[in-house]
C-alpha cells in the first residue's frame, strides 16, 4: 500500500503564505530603487562632447567666392572700409569705473572710500570790486581855456572831454563869476517841443555874473564866451547827467558822487537837466549828486547848473583833442 502525503495543518499554510507575501514585498521594494536610480541619473547635467566637423569650414572671400555669391558693390565695401578706419583712429576712452568696483576692493579700502569726505575748496580771497582812482582818471582829458588837450597833471583847466560817451563838459569855478559853483537857476526853455507845454520860470535864481538866472539865459552867455573854443553848449538831458554819476570815493557825506578829479568844484546837490516832464509839464528832471538818483521838481525852483556839448557840433574842432598819453 502507497505511502500518503502528509496532510498540511492551519499552521504550515500560516508560514507559506507569510514568505509568498515577503518575497512580493522585496520584488515591489527592489523595483522602487531601480526607478529612484534612474530619476536621479535624470536629473544630472548632460555634457555633449564636442562634435569634430568633418570637414574645416572655408572662409569665403570675394576673391574666393563661387559664382553664386551675391557681389557686394564697391561702393558699399569702401563705405564700410571708410566707416572702420575712423573707428580704428578714434582714440578708446576706459569705461567710468561703476560703483560695483568697490565691492571687489579690501574691506580697509572700501571704509576708506565710503567714509572719505570730499575735499573743500580753497578759500578764494575777494579781489576788491572797487574801482581804482587810475581808472577812473583814465577815462576823462582835461582841456584848457582855448580847448587844448592838458595832460593829467594840470593844475588848472575848463572843459572835460569823456572818452566813454565823447561829451564835453565845463568844469565849474569859485571865483563869484558867470561859472560859479554857488550859482542857481530856474529851468526855462520857450521851445514847446521840449518844455512840453512849460516853459519854466524866467531869471528867478540866484546867481553871479553877466546874466541872468534862468538856464537859457546861462547857456546863451557861455555860448558867448565860446568856452572852451565851442558855441554850441547845452542843457545836458537826463541819461547824460546821469552818466557822470560814480561811486563814492570818499568817506565824506557830503561828498558829490562825480569823480572830484576832474570835476573839483562839484556839489552834493541838485543840478538841472533838459528833460522836461510829459506827464507833468510843470516839472523838469534832476539829478541829486548826493545819492546819484534822478528825480522830479517844479521848474520855477532853483537848482545849479552844468552844461555840456556833443560831436554832433565841430567834428573838425573834436580833432584837435585827441591826447595820446
Amino acid at each position: 500500500m502507497a505511502a500518503s502525503s502528509p496532510p498540511y495543518n492551519a499552521g504550515d499554510r500560516v508560514i507559506l503564505i507569510t514568505i509568498i507575501l515577503l518575497l512580493i514585498l522585496l520584488v515591489i521594494f527592489v523595483f522602487a530603487l531601480l526607478n529612484i536610480s534612474n530619476t536621479h541619473q535624470n536629473k544630472k547635467p548632460q555634457y555633449m562632447s564636442p562634435v569634430t566637423p568633418s570637414k574645416p569650414a572655408q572662409r569665403v572671400s570675394p576673391k574666393t567666392a563661387s559664382p553664386s555669391t551675391v557681389e557686394v558693390p564697391a561702393a558699399i565695401i569702401a563705405a564700410h572700409a571708410n566707416k572702420a578706419e575712423n573707428e580704428v583712429s578714434k582714440p578708446v576712452e576706459s569705461p567710468a569705473a561703476s560703483p560695483a568696483h568697490v565691492k571687489h576692493q579690501p574691506v580697509e579700502v572700501a571704509t576708506a572710500v565710503a567714509t572719505a569726505k570730499p575735499a573743500k575748496p580753497k578759500p578764494t580771497i575777494k579781489k576788491d570790486t572797487r574801482v581804482a582812482q587810475q581808472v577812473i582818471n583814465s577815462g576823462y582829458h582835461k582841456l584848457g581855456a582855448n580847448g587844448q588837450a592838458l595832460p593829467a597833471s594840470a593844475t588848472e583847466w575848463a572843459c572835460v572831454q569823456d572818452r566813454a560817451t565823447g561829451l564835453v563838459w565845463e568844469v565849474k569855478t569859485d571865483d563869484n563869476s558867470l561859472r560859479d559853483r554857488d550859482n542857481f537857476y530856474t529851468w526855462y526853455d520857450p521851445e514847446a517841443e521840449r518844455n512840453h507845454g512849460e516853459a519854466g520860470d524866467r531869471n528867478g535864481g540866484r546867481c553871479k555874473g553877466k546874466a541872468d538866472c534862468d538856464t537859457q539865459a546861462y547857456v546863451q552867455a557861455i555860448n558867448q564866451q565860446q568856452l572852451c573854443g565851442f558855441s554850441d553848449w547845452r542843457l545836458p538831458s537826463r541819461d547824460e547827467m546821469l552818466s557822470l554819476v560814480v561811486g563814492v570815493n570818499t568817506m565824506k557825506t557830503s561828498a558829490a558822487r562825480i569823480d572830484t578829479e576832474y570835476f573839483p568844484q562839484a556839489v552834493a546837490s541838485w543840478y538841472w537837466t533838459a528833460t522836461s516832464n510829459p506827464n507833468k509839464p510843470e516839472y523838469a528832471w534832476f539829478v541829486l549828486f548826493r545819492n546819484g538818483v534822478a528825480l522830479n521838481a517844479l521848474k520855477h525852483q532853483p537848482k545849479h547848473v552844468r552844461l555840456v556839448r556833443s560831436k554832433q557840433g565841430e567834428k573838425k574842432t573834436l580833432n584837435r583833442l585827441a591826447y595820446n598819453r
